[in-house]
């Protein structure tokens, strides 16, 4: 392949907002390449002919080269990062990158070409960056139809730079302000209700990083994370690399603000190690008070010559003290008062409990609002109910109906219409 051929290309899907039965593709990643990243957001199951979906995906009809359109290479890696901020905001970057010298051309071609492109790219708002625009301002529209949040995004911002370290390489990133994109609630700031059907390909990444004063509690999935530190509550970032499909509501992350308790009430990781330490050295300190104390003793009785038991005799010893009783033979011992009914139950039977005193089938909507639990964290444990055999699902219109074994509505008919 001669230079004339040569082309480093970007790839982002012309974006389309449709009412119900159209999908909304808002943005791609490389330039005719199937393997795509998808956010959807449609109900909490995935239906692409009744839901309006938001898509990352690539479309070949909209390639902007850097030289020519002749050749049309592949991105060699995507990642999509996303910086959560304490107020539930997130700076969202969409980088692309491309070694130079991969391919027939040799590297100072590859770089020459890249590098007439970014002077045009920085200098003034092209169709790429203009349809990234779109494409953001229709990802938050559909987040906000799904969770009840209000969102908007802004700053955007655009850049094409050469990088030399570890290898000489173009990078395009784009980025913007997604407002209300996590929920915010007692300290906590919750990321993932707006993930529906999230699947990312081999050369690609989704990467979550703590903003300033946060720190992470949680993160879903577990098994394929990759954390920048060795634990996570030590990390600033954590990441999901290679071809995966995650579940409704992943990638899910709890992060905690300093000094707050998670949304279960509990301290974080990093905060429950310290107070445990605290804990520690206090119990320490008290049980070598009481050990001290009672050599104390023994040696006052020592010094006086003879011991209680000594003075007393085997007779006389004291016996425990009875609880007292009144009249009627009555111990005044207090009991413990019992916890109440609501507090021993797991979260699966706060669900079940709920819907059978609704009379055995409920909106999924209506058991978000009665237990104050967040979208995702409901979504994923009647998923997993479901599994098991717990509950069933029914999708009617854009509304999930949750039934017990017994209760299930028709399928011809809706639900409530009894």
């Amino acid at each position: 392949m001669n230079r004339s051929a040569a082309a480093v290309l970007v790839v982002l899907a012309v974006v389309s907002i449709a009412t119900i039965g159209a999908p909304m593709t808002v943005a791609g990643t490389g330039a005719g390449d199937s393997r795509a990243s998808q956010l959807t957001q449609p109900a909490l199951e995935p239906q692409p002919t009744t839901d309006t979906a938001a898509q990352l995906q690539t479309d070949s009809d909209s390639r902007i080269a850097f030289a020519t359109a002749n050749d049309t290479p592949d991105f060699d890696r995507t990642t999509f990062e996303i910086t959560v901020h304490d107020d539930g905001s997130a700076t969202w970057t969409f980088r692309y990158e491309q070694r130079f010298g991969t391919g027939d051309e040799n590297e100072s071609a590859d770089r020459e070409a890249f590098e007439e492109f970014a002077d045009d790219f920085e200098a003034e708002e092209s169709g790429l960056y203009d349809r990234f625009v779109e494409q953001a301002q229709a990802m938050t529209d559909s987040g906000s139809e799904l969770t009840g949040r209000e969102m908007d995004a802004t700053d955007f911002e655009r850049s094409a730079t050469v990088e030399d370290q570890f290898g000489s390489r173009g990078i395009v990133e784009m980025s913007f302000t997604w407002h209300g994109f996590a929920h915010v609630e007692d300290g906590t700031v919750e990321v993932g209700d707006v993930f529906q059907d999230m699947y990312i390909g081999p050369d690609q990444s989704i990467e979550i990083t703590a903003g300033d004063g946060l720190t992470f509690d949680r993160a879903e999935p577990e098994d394929s994370a990759q954390y920048s530190r060795t634990e996570l509550e030590d990390a600033n970032s954590v990441r999901w690399s290679g071809e995966q499909q995650f579940l409704d509501g992943q990638p899910w992350v709890v992060l905690v603000q300093d000094g707050a308790t998670d949304s279960s009430g509990f301290l974080s990781r990093g905060d429950l190690s310290w107070y445990l330490a605290v804990a520690a050295i206090v119990a320490l300190g008290i049980a070598g008070g009481g050990l001290w104390y009672r050599r104390r003793s023994d040696d006052t009785d020592t010094g006086n010559g003879t011991s209680a038991a000594q003075t007393d005799g085997p007779d006389t010893m004291s016996a425990p003290t009875a609880p007292a009783e009144d009249d009627h033979g009555e111990s005044h011992t207090a009991a413990p008062e019992p916890l109440p009914d609501e507090e021993l139950l797991t979260d699966e039977d706060r669900v079940v409990k709920l819907i059978r005193e609704n009379g055995g089938r409920m909106k999924q909507v209506n058991i978000v609002e009665e237990t104050g639990w967040s979208k995702s964290k409901v979504s994923m444990l009647l998923s997993d109910m479901a599994d098991e055999g717990t509950i069933s699902k029914l999708r009617v219109g854009r509304e999930n109906i949750i039934s017990l074994e017994g209760y299930e509505p028709e399928a011809t008919k809706s639900p409530f219409d009894e």
